[in-house]
Protein backbone atom coordinates (compact mmCIF):
# COMPACT_ATOMS: atom_id res chain seq x y z
CA UNK A 1 0.00 0.00 0.00
CA UNK A 2 2.80 2.40 0.92
CA UNK A 3 4.63 1.72 -2.36
CA UNK A 4 1.40 2.25 -4.34
CA UNK A 5 0.85 5.62 -2.66
CA UNK A 6 4.41 6.70 -3.39
CA UNK A 7 4.06 5.78 -7.06
CA UNK A 8 0.73 7.62 -7.30
CA UNK A 9 2.08 10.83 -5.84
CA UNK A 10 5.25 10.68 -7.95
CA UNK A 11 3.08 10.62 -11.08
CA UNK A 12 1.02 13.57 -9.88
CA UNK A 13 3.91 15.64 -8.65
CA UNK A 14 5.09 17.25 -11.91
CA UNK A 15 1.78 18.97 -12.55
CA UNK A 16 1.38 19.94 -8.89
CA UNK A 17 4.82 21.52 -8.89
CA UNK A 18 4.11 23.37 -12.12
CA UNK A 19 0.89 24.77 -10.65
CA UNK A 20 2.66 25.95 -7.51
CA UNK A 21 5.56 27.50 -9.41
CA UNK A 22 3.04 29.64 -11.32
CA UNK A 23 1.92 31.13 -8.01
CA UNK A 24 5.50 32.03 -7.08
CA UNK A 25 5.88 34.32 -10.08
CA UNK A 26 5.68 38.02 -9.19
CA UNK A 27 3.91 40.78 -11.07
CA UNK A 28 5.88 43.90 -12.10
CA UNK A 29 3.99 46.08 -9.61
CA UNK A 30 4.38 43.69 -6.65
CA UNK A 31 5.37 44.91 -3.20
CA UNK A 32 6.54 43.08 -0.08
CA UNK A 33 3.12 42.92 1.57
CA UNK A 34 1.86 40.85 -1.37
CA UNK A 35 4.00 37.94 -0.15
CA UNK A 36 3.09 37.79 3.50
CA UNK A 37 4.53 38.73 6.85
CA UNK A 38 5.89 35.75 8.78
CA UNK A 39 6.23 36.07 12.55
CA UNK A 40 8.69 33.65 14.14
CA UNK A 41 8.24 33.19 17.90
CA UNK A 42 11.24 31.11 18.77
CA UNK A 43 14.64 30.92 20.40
CA UNK A 44 15.98 31.25 23.91
CA UNK A 45 19.21 32.16 25.66
CA UNK A 46 20.69 28.73 24.90
CA UNK A 47 19.21 28.38 21.39
CA UNK A 48 18.95 31.82 19.73
CA UNK A 49 19.95 30.30 16.39
CA UNK A 50 16.78 28.20 16.12
CA UNK A 51 14.65 31.24 15.34
CA UNK A 52 17.32 32.66 13.04
CA UNK A 53 17.28 29.46 10.98
CA UNK A 54 13.50 29.53 10.84
CA UNK A 55 13.62 33.11 9.54
CA UNK A 56 16.20 32.04 6.97
CA UNK A 57 13.86 29.35 5.65
CA UNK A 58 11.06 31.92 5.36
CA UNK A 59 13.22 34.51 3.59
CA UNK A 60 14.55 32.06 1.02
CA UNK A 61 11.01 30.80 0.35
CA UNK A 62 9.67 34.18 -0.69
CA UNK A 63 8.29 35.84 2.45
CA UNK A 64 7.89 39.59 1.99
CA UNK A 65 8.67 40.38 5.62
CA UNK A 66 9.98 38.23 8.46
CA UNK A 67 9.89 39.21 12.13
CA UNK A 68 11.80 37.35 14.82
CA UNK A 69 9.99 37.81 18.16
CA UNK A 70 12.46 37.50 21.03
CA UNK A 71 12.88 38.10 24.72
CA UNK A 72 15.24 40.93 25.57
CA UNK A 73 17.55 38.48 27.36
CA UNK A 74 18.84 37.03 24.07
CA UNK A 75 18.21 39.86 21.61
CA UNK A 76 21.92 40.53 21.00
CA UNK A 77 22.69 36.87 20.28
CA UNK A 78 19.66 36.59 17.97
CA UNK A 79 20.67 39.72 16.05
CA UNK A 80 24.21 38.47 15.57
CA UNK A 81 22.96 35.18 14.08
CA UNK A 82 20.28 36.60 11.78
CA UNK A 83 20.18 38.13 8.33
CA UNK A 84 20.20 41.95 8.27
CA UNK A 85 16.75 41.93 6.62
CA UNK A 86 15.20 40.45 9.78
CA UNK A 87 12.82 42.60 11.81
CA UNK A 88 13.09 42.13 15.57
CA UNK A 89 10.28 42.47 18.07
CA UNK A 90 10.90 42.30 21.80
CA UNK A 91 7.97 40.89 23.78
CA UNK A 92 7.24 40.13 27.40
CA UNK A 93 3.79 38.54 27.30
CA UNK A 94 1.44 36.76 24.90
CA UNK A 95 -0.65 39.92 24.79
CA UNK A 96 2.34 41.83 23.40
CA UNK A 97 2.63 39.28 20.61
CA UNK A 98 -1.10 39.41 19.83
CA UNK A 99 -0.98 43.20 19.56
CA UNK A 100 1.96 42.93 17.15
CA UNK A 101 0.11 40.39 14.99
CA UNK A 102 -2.77 42.83 14.62
CA UNK A 103 -0.79 46.04 14.17
CA UNK A 104 1.82 44.70 11.75
CA UNK A 105 -0.52 42.62 9.57
CA UNK A 106 1.13 39.28 10.30
CA UNK A 107 -0.16 36.63 7.88
CA UNK A 108 1.45 33.45 9.26
CA UNK A 109 3.21 32.43 12.46
CA UNK A 110 5.81 29.89 13.55
CA UNK A 111 5.91 29.01 17.23
CA UNK A 112 8.35 26.73 18.96
CA UNK A 113 11.88 26.24 17.58
CA UNK A 114 14.29 26.69 20.49
CA UNK A 115 11.54 28.23 22.63
CA UNK A 116 11.31 27.54 26.34
CA UNK A 117 8.18 25.39 26.91
CA UNK A 118 5.27 27.50 28.21
CA UNK A 119 1.79 26.04 27.70
CA UNK A 120 -0.17 29.15 28.73
CA UNK A 121 1.86 31.39 26.43
CA UNK A 122 1.56 29.10 23.38
CA UNK A 123 -2.13 28.32 23.92
CA UNK A 124 -3.04 31.99 24.40
CA UNK A 125 -1.54 32.86 21.03
CA UNK A 126 -2.83 29.96 18.96
CA UNK A 127 -6.34 30.28 20.40
CA UNK A 128 -6.54 34.04 19.79
CA UNK A 129 -5.51 34.55 16.16
CA UNK A 130 -7.00 33.57 12.81
CA UNK A 131 -3.81 33.33 10.73
CA UNK A 132 -2.19 29.96 9.90
CA UNK A 133 0.24 28.75 12.56
CA UNK A 134 3.14 26.32 12.27
CA UNK A 135 3.80 24.53 15.57
CA UNK A 136 7.22 22.93 15.95
CA UNK A 137 9.48 21.66 18.75
CA UNK A 138 8.45 23.27 22.07
CA UNK A 139 5.27 24.55 20.44
CA UNK A 140 4.24 20.90 20.09
CA UNK A 141 5.79 19.63 23.32
CA UNK A 142 3.60 21.81 25.55
CA UNK A 143 0.62 19.70 24.39
CA UNK A 144 2.20 16.34 25.22
CA UNK A 145 -0.53 14.08 26.59
CA UNK A 146 -3.17 16.79 26.13
CA UNK A 147 -3.37 16.94 22.34
CA UNK A 148 -7.18 17.27 22.55
CA UNK A 149 -6.61 20.90 23.58
CA UNK A 150 -5.60 21.57 19.97
CA UNK A 151 -9.16 20.85 18.84
CA UNK A 152 -10.35 24.15 20.32
CA UNK A 153 -8.06 26.28 18.17
CA UNK A 154 -9.73 28.30 15.41
CA UNK A 155 -6.57 28.96 13.39
CA UNK A 156 -5.29 26.66 10.67
CA UNK A 157 -2.67 24.64 12.54
CA UNK A 158 0.27 22.88 10.91
CA UNK A 159 2.21 20.58 13.25
CA UNK A 160 5.70 19.44 12.24
CA UNK A 161 6.79 16.70 14.66
CA UNK A 162 9.40 14.04 14.11
CA UNK A 163 8.41 10.57 15.24
CA UNK A 164 9.68 10.98 18.80
CA UNK A 165 7.78 14.24 19.29
CA UNK A 166 4.67 12.70 17.76
CA UNK A 167 4.51 9.71 20.07
CA UNK A 168 5.04 11.96 23.10
CA UNK A 169 2.26 14.26 21.92
CA UNK A 170 -0.21 11.37 21.66
CA UNK A 171 1.22 9.47 24.62
CA UNK A 172 1.72 6.26 22.65
CA UNK A 173 4.66 3.88 22.40
CA UNK A 174 7.22 4.63 19.75
CA UNK A 175 7.01 1.03 18.52
CA UNK A 176 3.30 1.50 17.81
CA UNK A 177 3.99 4.78 16.07
CA UNK A 178 6.58 3.15 13.80
CA UNK A 179 4.38 0.20 12.88
CA UNK A 180 1.15 2.13 12.31
CA UNK A 181 2.60 5.46 11.28
CA UNK A 182 0.21 6.17 8.38
CA UNK A 183 -2.94 5.20 10.28
CA UNK A 184 -2.02 7.01 13.51
CA UNK A 185 -1.10 10.30 11.82
CA UNK A 186 -4.16 10.18 9.55
CA UNK A 187 -6.51 9.52 12.48
CA UNK A 188 -4.92 12.35 14.45
CA UNK A 189 -5.18 14.87 11.61
CA UNK A 190 -8.79 13.90 10.83
CA UNK A 191 -9.98 14.18 14.42
CA UNK A 192 -8.30 17.50 15.08
CA UNK A 193 -8.68 19.20 11.64
CA UNK A 194 -4.93 19.79 11.73
CA UNK A 195 -2.37 19.51 8.96
CA UNK A 196 0.35 17.22 10.26
CA UNK A 197 3.86 16.88 8.84
CA UNK A 198 5.35 13.73 10.32
CA UNK A 199 9.04 14.16 9.57
CA UNK A 200 11.47 11.38 8.79
CA UNK A 201 12.29 9.03 5.93
CA UNK A 202 9.29 9.37 3.61
CA UNK A 203 7.86 12.38 5.44
CA UNK A 204 4.05 12.26 5.62
CA UNK A 205 1.87 15.32 5.06
CA UNK A 206 -1.70 14.62 6.16
CA UNK A 207 -4.76 16.89 6.12
CA UNK A 208 -8.51 16.45 5.72
CA UNK A 209 -8.30 12.82 4.65
CA UNK A 210 -5.53 13.56 2.13
CA UNK A 211 -2.05 12.11 2.48
CA UNK A 212 1.18 12.93 0.67
CA UNK A 213 4.33 10.85 1.08
CA UNK A 214 7.47 12.78 0.22
CA UNK A 215 10.37 11.13 -1.58
CA UNK A 216 13.01 13.88 -1.57
CA UNK A 217 15.66 14.26 1.10
CA UNK A 218 18.71 12.49 2.43
CA UNK A 219 20.07 11.18 5.77
CA UNK A 220 22.48 14.13 5.60
CA UNK A 221 19.55 16.30 6.74
CA UNK A 222 19.53 14.59 10.15
CA UNK A 223 21.20 17.61 11.70
CA UNK A 224 20.24 20.27 14.24
CA UNK A 225 18.12 23.03 12.76
CA UNK A 226 16.93 21.20 9.64
CA UNK A 227 13.36 21.20 10.95
CA UNK A 228 13.60 24.90 11.82
CA UNK A 229 14.36 25.67 8.17
CA UNK A 230 11.31 23.64 7.11
CA UNK A 231 9.00 25.48 9.54
CA UNK A 232 10.04 28.82 8.06
CA UNK A 233 9.55 27.51 4.53
CA UNK A 234 6.04 26.31 5.33
CA UNK A 235 5.11 29.66 6.89
CA UNK A 236 6.28 31.46 3.74
CA UNK A 237 4.64 29.16 1.21
CA UNK A 238 1.22 29.17 2.91
CA UNK A 239 1.15 32.93 2.32
CA UNK A 240 1.52 32.34 -1.41
CA UNK A 241 -0.97 29.50 -1.82
CA UNK A 242 -4.41 29.49 -0.17
CA UNK A 243 -4.49 25.68 -0.24
CA UNK A 244 -2.51 24.86 2.91
CA UNK A 245 -2.12 21.18 2.06
CA UNK A 246 -0.61 22.02 -1.33
CA UNK A 247 1.68 24.66 0.16
CA UNK A 248 2.96 22.32 2.88
CA UNK A 249 3.56 19.54 0.35
CA UNK A 250 5.62 21.90 -1.79
CA UNK A 251 7.65 23.10 1.20
CA UNK A 252 8.47 19.53 2.25
CA UNK A 253 9.39 18.57 -1.31
CA UNK A 254 11.66 21.59 -1.87
CA UNK A 255 13.22 21.23 1.60
CA UNK A 256 14.23 17.65 0.80
CA UNK A 257 15.52 18.61 -2.64
CA UNK A 258 17.59 21.44 -1.15
CA UNK A 259 19.07 18.93 1.30
CA UNK A 260 20.03 16.63 -1.57
CA UNK A 261 21.74 19.53 -3.33
CA UNK A 262 23.61 20.52 -0.17
CA UNK A 263 24.85 16.94 0.17
CA UNK A 264 26.14 16.92 -3.41
CA UNK A 265 27.85 20.26 -2.84
CA UNK A 266 29.64 19.05 0.30
CA UNK A 267 29.25 15.49 1.59
CA UNK A 268 26.74 13.54 3.66
CA UNK A 269 28.35 14.04 7.06
CA UNK A 270 29.31 17.69 6.65
CA UNK A 271 26.15 19.66 5.88
CA UNK A 272 24.48 21.88 8.47
CA UNK A 273 20.97 23.35 8.43
CA UNK A 274 22.03 26.65 6.89
CA UNK A 275 23.44 24.71 3.92
CA UNK A 276 19.91 23.45 3.26
CA UNK A 277 18.54 27.00 3.38
CA UNK A 278 21.18 28.26 0.99
CA UNK A 279 20.15 25.62 -1.55
CA UNK A 280 16.43 26.48 -1.51
CA UNK A 281 16.83 28.80 -4.48
CA UNK A 282 18.62 26.08 -6.44
CA UNK A 283 15.86 23.59 -5.69
CA UNK A 284 13.15 26.04 -6.77
CA UNK A 285 15.11 26.92 -9.90
CA UNK A 286 15.48 23.24 -10.79
CA UNK A 287 11.78 22.43 -10.48
CA UNK A 288 10.86 25.62 -12.36
CA UNK A 289 12.34 24.28 -15.60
Amino acid sequence: MLLWLQLLFNVMKKQEIKNFICKLKRKPDSHKYDFGHVLVIAGSESMPGAGALCCLGAFYSGAGLVTYAVKESFLIQACSLSKPETIFYIYKTALDVLNYVKLRKVTSIVIGPGLKPDYKFVYKIISSVNVPIVLDASGIAVFNGISSKLNDVKSNLILTPHLGEFFKLLNISIDSAKINRAKIVTDFADKSSITCVLKGKDTFVVSGGKIYINNTGTPAMATAGSGDILSGMIAAFININDDIFEAVKFAVFVHGLAGEMAEKEKCQISIVASDIAENIYRAIRQVSH
